[in-house]
């Protein structure tokens, strides 16, 4: 699984749970892209970079979420570069209890604060500041957090972080995360731009047919839309929605799994409201979604 795979010139992905991207400049400073899920991840980077006679330069953070920013404070302390990101996301690696409050809707329980919404407290930069070698350009991917990015290195390659995923893990399961899902789907269109590029998300292989890829994630995000208007045949609570959801895709029952996927249905709850194709009443006290 760790293997450092040299893509194309001098761009490189260190191949981990989560992909990180390295581009190496004639100088033998690379810019990192992503730090993994923690200190171990982070001290991975290192090794391989010192393997290869590199130092680091600077580290552009895609987003905020632990599995790609848990990593770097200690990439920051061992290395003495500086990391950067949107002003958005950064915020939430800078005050990293932010980001679970986000998914869960109120200062979370310490169950809800596991690996993967535990990122170390870390300085970040405005990605604006930082100087990109010549051909290295950001660009936006909204919709999976708050102002996710991606990177294209000089080489042509892109870095599109967690603008799509794996066609295997959405068989298992195709409600993943997203934090607005309308934004998701225009940036599933906007990502198909780069189709014969070389494509490199942060869990899927490199691909320079980012278009197919696309259309299985928006297919996926249909095919949620699909199930919870079936499921509102007849009005339905959230509560309601999220057992049938987990019943359906047999998901575990523990407390991080059942905040995410009630935070996943309230996504697609809030993409069907403003679409016009859900509405909501009160009963008892209970809120009761529907099918328009």
């Amino acid at each position: 699984m760790f293997e450092l795979k040299n893509l194309r010139g001098n761009t490189f992905c260190y191949t981990m749970p989560t992909n990180i991207g390295l581009y190496v400049t004639k100088n033998k400073e690379v810019y990192v892209i992503d730090t993994g899920v923690n200190e171990k991840s982070a001290r991975r980077i290192v090794d391989i970079v010192l393997e290869q006679g590199w130092t680091v330069k600077a580290i552009i953070l895609t987003h905020a979420h632990t599995d790609h920013a848990g990593g770097c404070r200690s990439l920051t302390e061992i290395t003495a570069a500086k990391a950067y990101a949107t002003e958005s996301e950064r915020v939430f690696v800078e005050q990293p209890e932010l980001e679970p409050a986000v998914v869960y809707g109120a200062y979370p329980c310490r169950d809800f604060r596991g690996k993967f919404m535990n990122t170390p407290e870390c300085q970040v930069e405005d990605i604006e500041s930082l100087t990109l070698p010549e051909g290295m350009e950001i660009f936006h991917l909204p919709g999976h957090f708050a102002d996710m990015i991606g990177v294209k290195t000089p080489d042509d390659v892109y870095f599109v972080a967690d603008a799509v995923i794996s066609d295997r893990t959405l068989e298992t399961c195709p409600m993943s995360y997203i934090f607005d899902i309308e934004s998701q789907y225009r940036t599933l269109e906007d990502i198909k731009r780069y189709q014969g590029r070389l494509c490199v998300p942060s869990h899927a292989e490199p691909t320079e047919d980012i278009s197919s890829l696309a259309d299985i994630n928006k297919e996926s995000l249909d095919k949620v839309n699909r199930v919870i208007l079936s499921l509102l045949e007849k009005p339905a609570t959230l509560e309601d929605l999220t057992a049938e959801v987990t019943k359906l895709w047999d998901l575990p029952e523990t407390y991080m799994q059942y905040v995410m996927t009630t935070s996943g249905v309230r996504g697609h709850l809030t993409y069907l409201r403003h679409k016009g194709a859900v509405d909501y009443e009160f009963s008892q006290g209970r809120m009761y979604w529907k099918k328009v």
